[in-house]
């Protein structure tokens, strides 16, 4: 279930740019780390890295939307852990 809701809101923030970033970061997830929106509630450290390459120092704009969409949720160990990797 937190898997599915990390996804879900990955994805979202990232339409909420535009389709075009949302298709371009999935692409360089699944190229570079052959990982889905999914896996990365296993692996923010994968999302994180794609992030900065693509936004460079504004990867933070995104990371922090991710993070208050997910902080409206009760969190757990796992979801804090994902959020410290992520915007690290």
């Amino acid at each position: 279930m937190r898997r599915d809701l990390v996804s879900t809101i990955i994805e979202k923030t990232l339409l909420d740019i535009s389709k075009e970033t949302c298709s371009l970061v999935e692409k360089r997830l699944f190229a570079d780390f052959y990982c889905r929106f999914s896996d990365c509630y296993s692996h923010p450290e994968h999302l994180n890295t794609i992030l900065k390459e693509i936004f460079g120092n504004n990867y933070y704009i995104i990371t922090d939307k991710i993070k208050a969409e997910i902080e409206k949720h009760p969190l757990d160990k796992k979801l804090t852990k994902f959020i410290e990797v992520l915007v690290k």
